[in-house]
């Protein structure tokens, strides 16, 4: 079994992740770096290509989005005044509907379409922008730090003492996960056993399932996350293993495998799951209900 290496700070991968992705936006990339490096508060979460749902099936990018603070930044080029009418309607509904707060910084000359406006005139609104963003920081009373790098821990969940699904509760990797019970995960030679027997507890086990599965394993997660679809394309392999879950019986504390906007991969906690083992004869598929969205230590 191959040693687990330490993982990236969660907060210097996100923000790699993030200005890797608006890269190809070269002066979206620059200006939201300046943000980012000017205002030098790592208790702020910045989301980029944020969806706003519009009216009539359209939907918004924003370009930058500060979800704690309700912000919006957008970054307009000089192309943008081609194209103002669409624009303002745009920005116009984001703050509608959102009920948050809109910055425009213009990087093209307003009287002269196409021309671009010079850096020190970027730099100035930039500044104003980020002046803005403080200015909210400060006026926000409840404001909850983004605090990932800790909330990703071993130790923070140790500590916390449960699993909560409506907390967003998530680990990076299956040996974190593992070690908040401690434990460590099953091994058959080099391939890692799909789930993991929770110490001095009878009939309970850690899943971590993932929806792209290798060797012809299937994971069907339902919309509302109550109902996990678990089979084998073999029929062999299927039946082998329904009959095996039907005679365990197991529940199962399930960390389901996701990948966020950014690419960045987690398993993020959802609940407890129980067998449902006349579905799962009915079907021939094993077929897992949750029974709670909070699991305790």
């Amino acid at each position: 079994m191959k040693n687990q290496k330490q993982p990236i700070d969660y907060q210097l991968d996100y923000m790699e992740h993030l200005f890797y992705r608006i890269k190809h936006k070269k002066t979206e990339s620059y200006v939201i770096h300046r943000i980012w490096d000017k205002l030098d508060d790592t208790r702020i979460r910045f989301v980029v290509q944020q969806r706003v749902e519009l009216p009539h099936g359209k939907y918004a990018l924003a370009d930058l989005y500060l979800p704690q603070i309700g912000v919006f930044v957008e970054i307009n080029e000089p192309f943008h005044i081609s194209q103002k009418k669409e624009d303002d309607y745009r920005n116009e509904n984001i703050v509608k509907l959102t009920q948050n707060d809109q910055f425009i910084i213009h990087c093209g000359n307003s009287t002269k379409d196409g021309e671009w406006l010079n850096l020190a005139e970027i730099h100035q609104q930039t500044d104003q922008c980020v002046a803005f963003i403080k200015e909210r920081i400060n006026q926000t009373n409840d404001l909850k730090p983004w605090n990932m790098s800790k909330w990703l821990t071993v130790e923070y969940h140790k500590q916390k003492g449960f699993f909560k699904a409506d907390d967003n509760d998530q680990l990076r990797t299956i040996d974190d996960i593992c070690a908040v019970f401690d434990t460590k995960p099953k091994y058959r030679g080099f391939q890692r056993v799909g789930a993991t027997p929770v110490p001095n507890k009878e009939n309970i086990e850690i899943w971590y399932p993932n929806i792209n599965n290798r060797s012809g394993w299937i994971n069907e997660l339902s919309a509302d996350h109550n109902t996990f679809t678990e089979y084998n394309q073999d029929d062999a392999k299927r039946q082998t293993h329904v009959n095996a879950c039907i005679k365990d019986n197991m529940q199962r504390i399930t960390f389901f495998r996701y990948k966020d906007e950014l690419g960045m991969e987690f398993y993020k906690f959802i609940g407890v799951f129980s067998l449902d083992i006349d579905e799962t004869q009915k079907q021939g598929r094993c077929i897992w209900r949750r029974i709670s969205k909070k699991y305790k230590l």
